[in-house]
């Protein structure tokens, strides 16, 4: 049985990886938490045990001690329970904490779209037929005219176009 080949992928800016996962604690890491992994860390990464660089480590703790880091890390970061921990806390603080009970209301409300009508008015397609103006044509190519006026009495559907594309053109 051949050996599994191990592939060295590049590494992810420390960012995207997020002080939660460098330091291997939770998003609800109290600081004595923080501090102990932060010192495991340190340890490993001065033994080379560790492939993540102490100054990777050490921004890690600056970033979980600041608050305002903390939270820009939790949405930035690849620690998608980060995420969900945010979106919690939030549901928590806007709900009172009991299921189903809103202490807001959204601003921003659909309308009902069944009796709206635009505030610009939509010219009908016989009055846009009417103002179409076919230009002279030259009488040396009479089926012109023709394939022109037949054009402009075509139904128009803009959703339904079929457009040449970029490779046919060339």
């Amino acid at each position: 049985m051949a050996a599994p080949v191990v592939l060295e992928l590049a590494t992810l800016p420390r960012e995207q990886i997020g002080p939660f996962l460098l330091l291997g604690v939770s998003k609800e890491a109290t600081k004595d938490q923080i501090e102990e992994n932060w010192s495991e860390r340190l340890k490993w990464a001065r033994r080379n045990t560790l492939k993540v660089p102490l100054e990777d480590v050490n921004w890690a703790k600056d970033a979980l001690n600041d608050k305002e880091r903390r939270i820009r890390a939790d949405v930035a970061s690849l620690n998608l329970d980060a995420c969900d921990s945010l979106v919690r806390s939030l549901v928590r603080r806007y709900t009172g904490g009991t299921k189903g009970a809103l202490l807001w209301q959204p601003l921003d409300c659909e309308k009902p779209l069944a009796d709206y009508e635009p505030a610009a008015e939509v010219p009908t397609i016989e009055s846009v037929r009417s103002g179409l103006v076919v230009p002279p044509l030259p009488e040396d190519a009479p089926a012109v005219t023709h394939l022109v006026r037949q054009l402009a009495q075509a139904a128009l559907d803009p959703w339904n176009l079929d457009l040449p594309s970029q490779d046919r053109q060339a």
